[in-house]
């Protein structure tokens, strides 16, 4: 029935519904995805250039599209010919590069998919078919609603836990009740996310950013309890509320801290792809961050999270598996 539609919309699409795109790589299984995607528009690509990484070529066109060499031209050739997308296709030989492609398309706001099987398991939860993603994508419209929904049901039932907590941290300590921190969302975008203020008031005020610790004296009576219970998130279905936030998904970063592990940890802005969430796979497999090891260990969940995103048993599992941190208080 998938190819059936693909055959049908051949028929309704136009140049200007493709997606200007360049492919990545200059090899046998690049031509292949060319070939593809020319005799199926419905995948949606205007392929405009080959870019080649290694060596120079003597062929300077495939079938009239040019093949220019040189990862160092990628910005300059995005930008001239008013490329929307990258298709990454590298030879085992040249995976070398992958983590350099995907910072440079990232800084450029580009979008990108991987697309071959050629990669060893190092990188195979990045590996992705063009094909697989237009006939098997998922249209997220249910899923917002869903966080719309839930999240303004659960503010409404969760009032009074609200109310109790925001007296609490009041008679403990002054400063405000809540306390909002720029974080990154989807595609690098900047909000405030709220939390209730589990903290003395100007925490960083002398440190700057720096992690929470374990038995952390900065963090206040009450502030430790609402960490065990996950209290202190519960301001986070605000941020659902208005689309910034998922219930489910990566947890958003600070950009101080985003900017120093994407230096340090290939494929670190792949978390950026998705709407953050309140809790995620990394969050009940992982915990809680105290070395670079956790960090990275954590954007293999996330990543492995967004790669099965659509997966309702997943997300199930990772509801209740939250339920259950919550229950037996083991936040930090």
């Amino acid at each position: 029935m998938a190819v059936n539609a693909l055959e049908y919309s051949l028929d309704v699409i136009t140049s200007r519904d493709l997606k200007p795109a360049l492919i990545v790589g200059w090899n046998m299984e690049a031509i292949t995805l060319y070939d593809r995607i020319v005799h199926t528009p419905a995948l949606g690509y205007d392929v405009r250039l080959f870019l080649r990484l290694e060596g120079e070529t003597d062929r300077k066109h495939y079938k009239n599209v040019p093949v220019l060499s040189g990862l160092n031209n990628l910005a300059q050739v995005v930008r001239q010919r008013n490329i929307s997308e990258a298709l990454i296709v590298l030879s085992p030989a040249e995976k070398q590069y992958l983590p350099d492609i995907v910072d440079v398309c990232t800084e450029l706001g580009l979008s990108y998919q991987i697309v071959s099987d050629a990669y060893d398991e190092e990188y195979g939860h990045l590996v992705r078919d063009v094909i697989h993603d237009v006939i098997g994508s998922i249209d997220f419209g249910p899923r917002r609603i869903f966080d719309f929904l839930g999240s303004l049901f659960l503010l409404i039932l969760l009032s009074p836990v609200f109310l109790v907590t925001a007296v609490a941290i009041r008679l403990e300590s002054k400063g405000p009740v809540f306390y909002t921190q720029q974080r990154l969302g989807k595609e690098g975008k900047v909000f405030r996310v709220y939390k209730f203020r589990s903290m003395v008031p100007d925490a960083e005020g002398k440190s700057g950013p720096v992690w929470a610790q374990k038995q952390d004296p900065r963090i206040t009576k009450v502030g430790r309890f609402m960490r065990k219970t996950r209290i202190d998130e519960l301001p986070q279905l605000m941020n659902v509320l208005e689309g910034d936030m998922s219930f489910i998904g990566p947890r958003p970063e600070r950009p101080f801290f985003v900017e120093a592990f994407r230096k340090k940890i290939p494929f670190y802005m792949n978390r950026l792809k998705a709407r953050p969430g309140i809790t995620g796979l990394a969050q009940v497999t992982v915990g809680y961050d105290e070395t670079l090891e956790d960090v990275k260990e954590k954007v293999a969940r996330d990543i492995e999270y967004i790669e099965h995103m659509d997966s309702w048993m997943m997300n199930l599992k990772i509801i209740l598996k939250t339920v259950l941190v919550v229950l037996r208080g083991e936040g930090q």
